[in-house]
Parts: C-alpha cells; structure tokens; sequence
C-alpha cells in the first residue's frame, strides 16, 4: 500500500512539473490551411506581382464546383466571390476596369467539398520525392517503412488530410488573349485546402482565402501550412457587394 501511494504521488508530480505551454498545445483546436501554388515555365516568364506592380485580371467564377454535401452551409457565390477579389487586390491582382488597363490574365476560381477516399494527394501537393518514406515499388514494402517517423511536418500533414473529408478553393490563371482559344496558355494555380469535419463551408472559406491569400499566384518549392491563429485580427467573413469583374457561369452548368 505504502507502494502504491509513492507511485501515485510521483505521478501527481510529474502532471503538475509540465510546464503550461505543454497544456497550451492541447487547446489549439484549429488545423492548419495548407497552400500550394504550382507555377508554369510561362508564369515564371512574367514579371513579379506586387501592389506597387498590379497585374489586370478578367474571370469567372464556377461556384462550388469541387462538390457539395447535404445539409452543409455554403456561401453565397458572389459574396464569396468579391471577398476574393478583395484579398487578390491587396496582393496586387487588380479586376480589370476597361480599356484604360487591359486584362492580361484570365482567372478561374471554384471551390467546394471534396470527399474523403477521391485523390486528394495531387491536389495537396504531395510529391514522393520530398517524402522520406515514400513506397520504393509499388504495392510493396521495404525498408523506407521504418523511415516514416522522420517524415517533414508538411509531408506528414497531407497524407494525414488525404484521409479526411476537406474543402477547396483553386484560383487558376491563363494568359488572357489564349483563355478562350482551343490553345489555352496556363500560368499558375493555386490550391487551399482545410479540413471540413467540425466546419460550415460558408465560414470556412473565407477564413482559408484569408490565410492562403499572399501564396495566391507566387510559386510554393513545397506545400505550405498556415496556422488560421495568427490570422486572427484579419477580416475573414463576407462583407458588402461591389462591382466584380467576374463573369458567373449559369447555375444549370455547374450542376
């Protein structure tokens, strides 16, 4: 008996000797966004984009396209559409207003659900090269499975959200002139993903567009994740209307 109350006191020790920050990590509830943005010989042709160098756009929008679930909460396309604009603006993406500024690029915004069991893996950007663990042969193992405890958090992190249901958001961008051709000239593109277990897609979204916006359109070497914490004190919900200059495909042709 005297035994066992030693050992309960140790153990009672060793909780409280924890240092708080420990138990900080417990309450962090949110996971994280990840961005990727793939690049095209021709989009690193183009010079770097900024505020202080604005390109012009032209775009339409598709809506949820990536796929719905019932009962879930979707934004309202144009609400969710001029948020983007919005944070694409600050960036230095700037909705072409005519004549005066000429669109040198057409972009295609969609988003939606997608999922658990499709293929996530591409679109999170999982590259089996950066991956140190990655199957040598297909349908087979070897000694890289001793090997997955040393995988980078980045890599860890989209074969954890490849097995969960995500919602999506794709900005692709075309050279303006050849978007509508049988030739299109593609540029760049740029993938957010979030988890969508415990989340409405309507306030989701916006919060991931705001946590992804300064990696819209700039090349990532490797996923990217972003902890939506520090973006706190950022405006992530849906405010008033302003002219857009997106195009919106009719709803019958989202169906």
């Amino acid at each position: 008996m005297h035994a066992q109350r030693l050992l309960f006191a140790a153990v009672l020790v060793a909780i409280f000797a924890i240092p708080l920050r420990a138990f900080s990590l417990l309450e962090r509830i949110e996971p994280d966004v990840l961005v990727v943005t793939d690049v095209t010989d021709a989009g690193r042709s183009l010079p770097e984009v900024s505020p202080l160098s604005p390109v012009y756009f032209k775009g339409i929008t598709l809506g949820a396209r990536l796929g719905t679930f019932p009962g879930d909460k979707e934004p309202d396309i144009k609400e969710l559409t001029q948020f983007i604009t919005r944070l694409l603006a600050k960036q230095g993406y700037r909705g072409s207003p005519g004549s005066a500024h000429p669109p040198t690029l057409f972009l295609v915004l969609q988003w939606g659900y997608m999922r658990r069991g499709a293929d996530h893996l591409w679109f999170l950007g999982y590259n089996p090269a950066d991956d140190i663990a990655a199957p040598k042969m297909i349908n087979m193992l070897g000694p890289e499975i001793f090997l997955r405890n040393m995988r980078s958090r980045e890599t860890q992190a989209i074969l954890d959200m490849a097995d969960e249901d995500l919602y999506g958001i794709i900005i692709t961008a075309f050279e303006h002139e050849s978007a509508k051709t049988d030739k299109p000239v593609i540029l760049w593109q740029t993938r957010v993903a979030f988890p969508a277990t415990g989340n409405y897609m309507k306030d989701a979204l916006p919060k991931m567009a705001t946590v992804a916006a300064a990696q819209i359109g700039r090349e990532t070497k490797k996923p990217v994740l972003r902890d939506p914490a520090d973006y706190r004190n950022e405006q992530s919900t849906l405010g008033e209307l302003e002219v857009l200059d997106w195009e919106r495909v009719p709803e019958a042709e989202t169906k």
